[in-house]
């Protein structure tokens, strides 16, 4: 059961409700959690114990996927017994991905019925795309290609300082899949390259407007980020999660890599040009030179930042 006929994420922001007022969308949401609750749906710490099971179950199938693959890649070829165990693994996957992304979204219900209070509408223009910036960070519920149905992400180009609302994009997780032939990306054939501009619908969010970032427009908060030291305490507060979460073998919580649906992982650049292209995500399968999974989410704006150190630390940038 789906609680949203918008897109939501797991910070409790729903998109694409420009022309919808934050009471009617959230007594929907409130009325759909209910209903679901009352079908014997998991809620609550029932549903958080849910997540982990599925979560546990994916790695182990994703760990037995990958050794098979490794198998093919050095021997050429696969038995039928392989081969067998290989497609009824990946449709395990397949049906615990659906799992997940149903626990996920009762979280995330659960949170924005949890900060009703302080959720607001937020039309995204010149001086508020750094709360779009902010929301791309995690998991967007709902958004799938046209094409070929895997999840959608909100992108822009990294090299723009500050984004404009017309340089925002969806742009298919499927070009971050490197295949022997398909459309050509970088040079290189790709599973799906599909993209599509945001409608004009999509340039309203409701989301928790308590944020300290949210009080300065986007020009102002990139203003922020130039200082030296301020740059200097975010990078250190960068390296110090990344080394917790190294330590404890732990993935960022509100991001997950959609071929894989585990938490991805803080990594930082060996020599990057600048704060904002030091630190990215990446799928725990992930190897340099293409040789795992190449799913990778760059960090490439303050806001993206903030909402990750938010998210895992309980305080953001400012």
């Amino acid at each position: 059961m789906s609680f949203f006929d918008r897109l939501a994420n797991g910070l409790g922001t729903l998109l694409g409700v420009l022309v919808d007022t934050t009471v009617q969308v959230i007594s929907g949401i409130k009325r759909g959690y209910e209903a679901y609750r009352r079908q014997g749906g998991a809620t609550g710490a029932d549903v958080v114990d849910e997540i982990t099971r599925v979560k546990d179950r994916l790695r182990s199938v994703n760990d037995e996927i990958m050794h098979l693959r490794n198998k093919r890649m050095s021997s050429g070829s696969l038995s039928d017994r392989d081969r067998k165990r290989w497609e009824d693994l990946r449709s395990e996957r397949e049906q615990l991905l659906s799992e997940l992304n149903q626990g996920k979204e009762v979280r995330a219900a659960e949170k924005i019925i949890e900060t009703e209070s302080v959720i607001d509408k937020v039309e995204i223009d010149l001086e508020t795309t750094h709360v779009l910036q902010y929301n791309a960070f995690a998991d967007i519920l709902g958004k799938r290609c046209r094409k070929c149905g895997r999840p959608m992400k909100l992108q822009w180009k990294q090299s723009l300082s500050v984004a404009k609302p017309n340089d925002f994009f969806w742009g298919c997780s499927g070009i971050y899949i490197l295949k022997e032939s398909g459309p050509i990306w970088n040079g290189v054939p790709r599973a799906c390259t599909y993209t599509e501009k945001l409608q004009r619908n999509d340039f309203g969010l409701m989301t928790d407007t308590t944020a300290p970032e949210f009080a300065m427009t986007a020009e102002e908060f990139g203003v922020v980020l130039t200082n030296k030291g301020t740059e200097s305490i975010i990078n250190i507060r960068l390296r110090d999660l990344e080394s917790e979460l190294s330590s404890g073998h732990r993935g960022v919580e509100l991001a997950t890599c959609p071929a894989h649906g585990e938490n991805m992982v803080l990594r930082r650049k060996q020599k990057p040009d600048g704060l904002l292209d030091a630190y990215f995500l990446a799928c725990p399968y992930w190897q340099p030179n293409n040789a795992g999974c190449t799913f990778i989410e760059k960090l490439k704006s303050g806001s993206q930042l903030a909402a990750l150190l938010k998210s895992e630390t309980g305080r953001g940038i400012l």
